[in-house]
């Protein structure tokens, strides 16, 4: 029995295999055999294949769906040959958590590769502290998303809440962290495979070695020539920048013994012209539509940006009342990612408590005047003076934080590493490009305040 279903998977495998095929270019199969060439390079010859082991941070752009549909053809057609090939880890980072349309666009990708029911490859959803088989139902604790949601609006209110430096480079810390988790908990892989073209390689390093420097963080010997010792310090750096309010406790290094991380990148065997966009719409490959055609911002589900951008231009213009949200494709969408809603994020976006309050009466005239006979006990209630129980529970409400969290906000009391590392991380976004000063708050154009 055991026979009969190995030569019906052996031919399932192999009409996958020429399918791929059949969708590809002369140009990209050539780009397969030198993939192959490569990696048995890599492993250190055929019988080394078996106990490969290829990391695969999947994106969501078009170039990471081909580049596992590369990966793919190469796995399989190394199995037709001979009796063993590489094994494939592929990691989807659920940080933020992913949309449905998002999930679909990954499953169809999955679907369509023969994926899920071969031993070959696993397929793994890494989020805040977990690690699980993918599936559309992430195992994360509440205390997890709790964390998560409360490093997102301590850090948007302290940087002046622009929707660009809030979902940011501060996401790729928060990969990296993701990172460091999933390496301590699998099987250790033999290398990270990547398709991020050279330039934007060398930018993301120097970037995070500016990160580095600002935190005080030293790193490892092995930190430039090992994936894993740099995920190690962009887990730490995201560990500084999630508490920024109290002195973090100290995180160990995890590498330690641990053999260096290879990162094998093959951005230069994908064709740079659109020719892939045949394979995948042929294949009937998913690729988020809204997805970043920049790699370097393709980690995270740009949905969430989208939504933020478009209620900061609702409420930078004329307009005062709420009811599009009901009609609006984003609506419930941080909701059910952060247990952020909409009151919330539009707090977020005015960030109305930092410099001691500054924006605060902006904040209120505009989006609860009802709340103006109030503003003096607000900032009572900011100033940790006596004031009504009613004032400090709209605080809470309307903000999502603790009143200790406002009140390190309204006062600026930051641990200095988190403000230097913070003021860094907010000039860039989730593309490592620089961040124009924000205009959030009503009629005030003012400096990132950290």
């Amino acid at each position: 029995m055991s026979s009969i279903h190995d030569q019906a998977m052996h031919y399932i495998y192999q009409q996958v295999l020429e399918r791929l095929l059949d969708h590809m270019t002369q140009a990209q199969r050539a780009s397969v055999q030198l993939m192959i060439q490569r990696l048995l390079v890599s492993a250190g010859g055929v019988e080394y294949l078996r106990d490969f082991r290829l990391l695969v941070l999947l994106g969501y752009d078009r170039s990471n769906v081909s580049l596992l549909a590369f990966l793919r053809a190469a796995q399989l057609s190394i199995a037709l040959r001979g009796p063993e090939t590489f094994r494939l880890q592929v990691v989807v980072n659920a940080r933020p958590a992913l949309t449905d349309t998002l999930l679909d666009h990954l499953e169809q990708t999955f679907g369509a590769l023969f994926l899920h029911d071969d031993p070959r490859v696993e397929l793994l959803l890494a989020g805040a502290g977990y690690v699980q088989p993918f599936s559309r139902d992430p195992s994360c604790t509440a205390e997890s998303q709790q964390a998560d949601r409360d490093a997102l609006l301590v850090f948007g209110h302290l940087c002046a809440g622009q929707p660009e430096a809030v979902l940011g480079s501060r996401l790729h810390l928060e990969l990296g962290d993701t990172v460091r988790t999933l390496l301590q908990r699998v099987a250790q892989p033999s290398a990270v495979i990547t398709a991020v073209p050279l330039r934007q390689r060398q930018r993301f390093v120097a970037w995070s070695r500016a990160a580095m420097r600002v935190s005080g963080e030293r790193g490892d010997a092995a930190l430039h020539r090992c994936a894993g010792a740099l995920c190690e310090l962009l887990g730490r750096m995201h560990c500084t920048l999630a508490s920024p309010l109290q002195r973090p406790d100290p995180v160990p290094y995890g590498r330690n013994g641990k053999l260096a991380l290879r990162i094998i990148a093959v951005d230069d065997l994908l064709n740079e012209r659109r020719d892939d966009d045949h394979l995948v719409e042929a294949l009937g490959l998913g690729a988020a539509s809204s997805a970043s055609p920049t790699p370097l911002a393709a980690f995270s589900d740009p949905a969430y940006l989208a939504h933020l951008q478009r209620l900061r231009t609702h409420w930078l213009g004329s307009a005062s009342d709420t009811a599009w949200l009901a009609s609006e494709p984003g609506h419930a969408m941080l909701q059910r990612a952060f247990g952020i809603d909409d009151v919330q994020s539009t707090c977020l976006l005015f960030a109305p408590f930092a410099e001691r309050g500054e924006g605060l009466a902006a904040f209120v005239q505009r989006c609860h005047p009802a709340m103006r006979v109030a503003l003096p006990y607000l900032h009572r209630a900011l100033q940790g003076e006596p004031c009504p129980e009613a004032v400090v529970q709209w605080l809470l409400d309307t903000s999502g934080l603790s009143l200790a969290q406002l009140r390190g906000i309204y006062n600026g009391r930051i641990e200095p590493t988190a403000a230097r590392l913070m003021h860094r991380v907010a000039r860039r976004d989730a593309r490592l490009r620089l961040v124009l000063p924000p205009m959030l708050r009503v009629g005030v154009t003012a400096p990132i305040a950290c």
